[in-house]
């Protein structure tokens, strides 16, 4: 059973209740003894003036018995009394200490609850230690990854970079054979045109020597058919 509960159980207004009433209760009593006590006195002196000595003698010792048990009891009366008295005067106006408790208790579980968030606090911060780790691998990684991209993208502009002087190169071979190819279809255009001006003038020249035979074969064949004629006139004139 915990403090709490055996307060509770406890129970203390209740108790303070019940040691109100009985210190009522032992106050009312001690008025009525003191009241018993005084008429004893009186009925003692009465019965000592009203009993004959020899009488008195003859009780004294019962009465002295009596009074010492009476006595007695009065002081075990009164020292029980005392006693309640002052674990009464102590516990009467004592604070209830359950609400004080209860508090405790209300602390103690924020306290239980704070140890349990400190603990889970705890995994969460070592959790988070991984993961900051696991991220710094991954940022070493992505650093990695950056540097050789960026090592390609050098790579690649390098290359291009090649490829373009390379292609530059080949465009100005090529152009350097175009001008060459151009040059030599010029020089062999200009050849071919000069051949073909002199071809042109051979068959000028063999034409005007073809037309000067044909004529000159004309004039032989009219004169060798002018004789051929006359020679056959001739001839028939001859037969005649």
């Amino acid at each position: 059973m915990s403090v709490l509960d055996y307060w509770k159980v406890f129970d203390l207004p209740r108790l303070q209740s019940d040691l109100d009433a009985t210190a009522s209760e032992i106050a009312k009593r001690q008025d009525e003894s003191e009241i018993s006590r005084r008429r004893l006195i009186e009925q003692s002196r009465d019965f000592k003036k009203t009993v004959p000595e020899e009488s008195r003698k003859q009780v004294a010792p019962l009465l002295k018995s009596f009074q010492t048990e009476v006595d007695s009891l009065s002081r075990r009366s009164k020292a029980a009394e005392t006693a309640f008295l002052n674990i009464y005067r102590k516990l009467a106006d004592a604070p209830d200490p359950t609400a004080a408790l209860e508090q405790v208790a209300s602390h103690q579980r924020r306290i239980d609850s704070l140890q349990a968030f400190e603990i889970e606090n705890k995994k969460l911060k070592e959790t988070l230690a991984e993961y900051d780790s696991e991220f710094a691998q991954v940022k070493n990684q992505e650093v990695t990854i950056g540097s050789l991209k960026e090592k390609i993208r050098e790579m690649e502009d390098k290359r291009e970079e090649d490829l373009a002087i390379l292609v530059k190169e080949k465009v100005k071979e090529l152009q350097l054979e175009h001008s060459t190819a151009e040059r030599a279809l010029q020089e062999t255009q200009v050849t071919v045109a000069t051949k073909l001006g002199e071809a042109e003038q051979k068959i000028v020249t063999l034409q005007t020597a073809l037309d000067a035979a044909q004529s000159e074969g004309l004039d032989l064949k009219a004169r060798y058919d002018e004789d051929l004629a006359a020679k056959t006139s001739e001839q028939i004139g001859r037969a005649v």
